[in-house]
């Protein structure tokens, strides 16, 4: 049972270390083709993560953000994206920390943190039912409340996709 148990952790630490993060990157890239999106940016991958490193963002033909860092962890159990300093070209809306985690023990489920220049969010990426739900928080930013709706917990923004 021990050898097989070894095993099993020798076989999982194996794939973590030696899983092609880079194609893992080119995957993602011409999946977001399909919906016309297109990164630019450098890529540094290492054992456990892949960096993209001062990039910018296009839908179609038009700049739409420029990020200073984005870095997946891939874990297989647990996985986070996080998000330096994203700025949108559209007004001054500024994402200075974002992260994103995905774990196995909520399969349907991916949590979302981020702290903005316009307020700070918390809120979630339902895969099953294929819906975004974030809360607003300390908004700075008056003008974004029109893009906003309330419940008992806040304002918050709902998308389907």
């Amino acid at each position: 049972m021990k050898k097989f148990l070894l095993f099993i952790l020798g076989f999982f630490i194996g794939i973590l270390l030696f899983l092609p993060k880079t194609n893992l990157y080119y995957f993602i890239q011409t999946q977001l083709q399909k919906e016309h999106i297109y990164i630019n940016s450098k890529i540094k991958s290492d054992i456990l993560s892949l960096s993209l490193i001062n990039g910018k963002i296009y839908y179609e033909t038009m700049k739409i953000a420029e990020f200073q860092k984005i870095k997946i962890h891939i874990f297989l159990i647990y996985n986070k994206l996080t998000v330096k300093n994203l700025k949108l070209e559209i007004g001054n809306y500024k994402i200075l920390n974002a992260s994103v985690v995905y774990t196995i023990l909520n399969p349907f489920k991916a949590e979302i943190n981020a702290e903005t220049n316009f307020a700070d969010v918390k809120g979630y990426i339902n895969l099953k039912n294929r819906y975004i739900k974030l809360y607003f928080h300390k908004i700075t930013d008056i003008s974004i409340k029109k893009f906003l709706k309330k419940d008992k917990k806040g304002y918050y923004y709902y998308v389907k996709y």
